[in-house]
């Protein structure tokens, strides 16, 4: 059994809560392409089986998300779970917000949140945050590649439609726009619509998963559809198999999906004329899942 699960997270579950239920569920190892915090909703990609081995590949596919963020109060974690740190009298309006969101768009310097999942010598960031421990981080580049004012829902809280790279911090965003405002500001709700391919539209509950179990699949090659093929011989494909050289003539630049007898088990790149496979899904060929039209 190998694929993908688009679970549909509810508020108040982890992403490793769902990735635990997924292993429950359908027998199978599994994980979660991108971690989504407990107090947001929406589209949590799960790998399965084999698929698993993609992980490293497809962990910085684009995202989309409906965020809700409210100024006057800031929060330790930068959402609606945290305790108060500071409060602010200025709210801004809806012009100066539209204003200031274009400074945002394209690619940034993020600092990402003491409470994050990054690890420092070897320890989530919020653990030690929880700890009382001062968190050290480093600002990372991200590129925010629309970032729009769905509309101002009260007086303190607009709602945001925003499309970014993969390691974008929503938190982050909000704390840096109140700043800009010149005011404080903290995360009051999250949406993720959509995960690379992977969109609502057509997520599964975790109940959904359980009723139907592996009908759920997503094919393993669908998040690889603007992948190039490249095509191989029975024999160049026992040359793979053995660990023997393959020599490449004409191949794209960039990774390409490995395909024999029209069948994927593998992306691979060109390494000075030579099929370099970083990711083998092996005995992929024996399993009908991975059918390339």
């Amino acid at each position: 059994m190998n694929g993908f699960v688009n679970i549909c997270k509810p508020v108040g579950a982890t992403a490793s809560d769902i990735v635990v239920c997924v292993k429950r569920i359908l027998h199978e190892k599994a994980g979660h392409l991108g971690t989504l915090d407990p107090g947001a909703a929406g589209v949590l990609p799960v790998a399965v089986g084999q698929a698993t081995r993609l992980f490293d590949f497809l962990t910085n596919k684009v995202k989309y998300y409906r965020a809700f963020f409210t100024f006057g109060k800031a929060t330790d974690t930068l959402d609606s779970y945290g305790v108060v740190t500071a409060t602010s009298g200025v709210l801004p309006n809806k012009e100066q917000v539209e204003a200031a969101i274009k400074t945002f768009v394209g690619q940034i310097e993020q600092m990402p949140p003491a409470y994050s999942a990054i690890s420092v010598g070897g320890v989530r960031a919020y653990k030690l945050a929880r700890d009382g421990v001062e968190v050290n981080l480093t600002a990372r580049p991200v590129t925010i590649y629309e970032y729009s004012l769905v509309r101002q829902e009260s007086e303190d809280t607009f709602i945001f439609d925003i499309k970014c790279s993969g390691g974008t911090y929503i938190r982050s965003l909000v704390r840096d726009l109140a700043a800009l405002l010149g005011t404080v500001g903290y995360m009051s709700g999250l949406i993720r619509l959509a995960s690379g391919c992977f969109e609502m539209s057509d997520s599964v509950t975790i109940d959904e998963l359980r009723e139907r179990g592996e009908s759920c699949l997503v094919d393993i090659t669908r998040p690889l559809a603007d992948v190039p093929v490249v095509e191989f011989s029975p024999k160049q494909f026992d040359d793979i198999d053995f660990g023997r050289k393959v020599k490449l003539t004409g191949a794209p630049q960039g990774y390409f999906k490995v395909v024999c007898r029209g069948v994927f088990f593998g992306l691979g790149r060109n390494d000075n004329g030579i099929l370099k496979l970083d990711y083998y899904l092996k005995n992929a060929v024996n399993n009908p899942l991975y059918k390339v039209d």
